[in-house]
Formats: structure tokens, C-alpha cells, sequence
């Protein structure tokens, strides 16, 4: 943020020098020269922006090979800024590349980071540990990042890990909690029917699984979960639906459920529907 504002300071005085020199030194050919050679200097010292601005369209596409490789562009160029590492590094652990995200972590300077920089590198580094085996540690990260400051990004990922740590005491209490400081959020409220699953209060996580299946929630584990409590009461051909529908959701290597998980559901399912 600190270079996007230098560079847009000078911009704007290459803009006053050639209004200035159009108008008081009557030479408007200067004028243009000064302009062009000041757009073009802020041009050049944002390219690992720009580079990063076309690697997120790509990403959000579904172009990952194409983001990455911008993204690769956009690291090497001298004066990258801190939050396009951090980026890339949890988009590349997204996508299961767990030793690349780290090593891109690890070229960070922490002391020169601003506090958003340093809430935005300490909790994609604790997911960075959760995925190399070190999902208790991930979480005291998290719960000390919480008493910082209160963000979405913490509550919706502290309230997976207490899940993934099977202490479904803990992660009801804590995903009440974090419903209250944000109920519009579709992780967390996720996170909340699944803490009510785990819990054996099924009818309070139908309740919020259906809302977003209602909202077209565009992961898998909505659909999976209510799923599986279809199974459960032997409602198999509504079972095998909605398993279906949520192998069309967008998987990521952040949580825990896999498109090989709900194959094995539907083998299941339906062994029941043939039998």
C-alpha cells in the first residue's frame, strides 16, 4: 500500500509539472513528454501489481496454471509487494502445493510488514503448519490472532480447525459465537450446522444446511453433510442427489473433505438403492 501511494504521488506531480508546462511555459509538447515519462515510470513500478491484478482474473476463472505463472512473474520483480507473496502463497496451498506455499512464506520479512500484512502472513502460515501436521499448533495461532483482532477470515478458519481437532464441544461453543459476530457468512455457518452435526443435533444442522443449499452455496460440504443424515435415515435416493450435487462444487485443499470421500458415499448409497 505504502508504494502504491508513492508511485500515485508521482504521478500526480508528473500531472501538475505538465499542466505547468503547458500553461505557464506555453510549451504544450513538454508538457505531454512530462506526463508520458511520469505515467510511464508509475506503470513500471506497478507492474508486479498489474501482473498480480491479471494472475487473481486468471485464478478466479479457473485459469490455474495461467494464474500461477503470473503470479511467478509477478514474485520476481524487484519491490513485489508483501500481500501478492502472501496471496500466492495461499492460493498455492489452495491447491495442495503445501511446500511452495512455505517457501514463498519464507522469503517474507516479518519486521517490514504492516499489521494487515502480518494478520494476512500469520494466519496463512498457521494453515501452511495445519497442512504439514501441525493442526494444534494452527490453532493456538489462530486463537492468539483472534485475541488481536476480531476478522471473518479467523472465525471461519479457527472454527474448521477446532472441528478437524474432533473437540466438538469447543467448536459448537466457538462457532456459536462466531455466527453471532457474523451470520451472513457461508463458512460460517457451515462451520455451525457441522459443530451441531458432530454434536448430535441434527435438526438445529438440517436447519442451517438447507438455508444453504437454499443459497446455492458453491462448496461441497453443505450438500455432503446433509447427505450423509439423509443416508442416515435411510433416504437414499435423496442421499445419492445431493452427494451428487455437491461433487459439482469447487473443492479446495484447505479443508479437509475430497471428491474420493463422497465417491466412496455414493458406492455406498448405492449398493442400498440396487439392493
Amino acid at each position: 500500500m505504502r508504494k502504491t501511494n508513492s508511485a500515485n504521488t508521482i504521478l500526480l506531480l508528473g500531472v501538475v509539472l505538465s499542466f505547468i508546462c503547458s500553461f505557464f511555459l506555453r510549451n504544450i509538447l513538454l508538457g505531454v513528454i512530462v506526463f508520458i515519462v511520469s505515467f510511464g515510470f508509475v506503470m513500471y513500478k506497478q507492474r508486479a501489481a498489474f501482473l498480480a491484478s491479471s494472475a487473481t482474473s486468471a485464478y478466479k476463472k479457473g485459469q490455474i496454471e495461467k494464474s500461477f505463472m503470473l503470479y511467478e512473474k509477478a514474485i520476481q520483480l524487484e519491490g513485489c509487494p508483501g500481500m501478492v507473496k502472501i496471496l500466492y502463497a495461499y492460493r498455492l496451498i489452495s491447491e495442495g502445493k503445501i511446500n511452495e506455499g512455505a517457501k514463498i512464506l519464507g522469503t517474507l520479512s516479518y519486521d517490514t510488514m504492516d499489521d494487515n500484512e502480518r494478520l494476512n502472513y500469520n494466519a496463512t502460515n498457521a494453515l501452511s503448519i495445519w497442512k504439514q501436521g501441525g493442526l494444534h499448533r494452527a490453532i493456538e495461532i489462530y486463537e492468539a490472532l483472534l485475541n488481536d483482532k476480531d476478522s471473518i477470515l479467523i472465525y471461519e478458519t479457527l472454527g474448521y480447525l477446532l472441528i478437524c481437532a474432533k473437540n466438538y464441544k469447543k467448536a459448537l461453543e466457538f462457532n456459536l459465537k462466531a455466527f453471532e459476530f457474523n451470520n451472513t457468512s457461508e463458512r460460517i455457518k457451515c462451520n455451525l450446522a457441522t459443530s451441531y452435526y458432530y454434536a448430535g443435533h441434527e435438526k438445529e444442522a438440517v436447519k442451517l444446511y438447507k438455508e444453504l443449499i437454499a443459497d446455492y452455496a458453491n462448496f461441497p460440504e453443505p450438500y455432503y453433510y446433509y447427505a450423509l443424515i439423509l443416508q442416515g435415515c435411510e433416504k437414499y435416493k435423496g442421499a445419492l442427489k445431493y452427494f451428487n450435487m455437491a461433487l459439482e462444487k469447487k473443492f479446495s485443499h484447505i479443508y479437509t473433505l475430497t471428491e474420493e470421500d463422497i465417491q466412496c458415499k455414493l458406492k455406498e448409497v448405492g449398493g442400498h438403492i440396487g439392493a
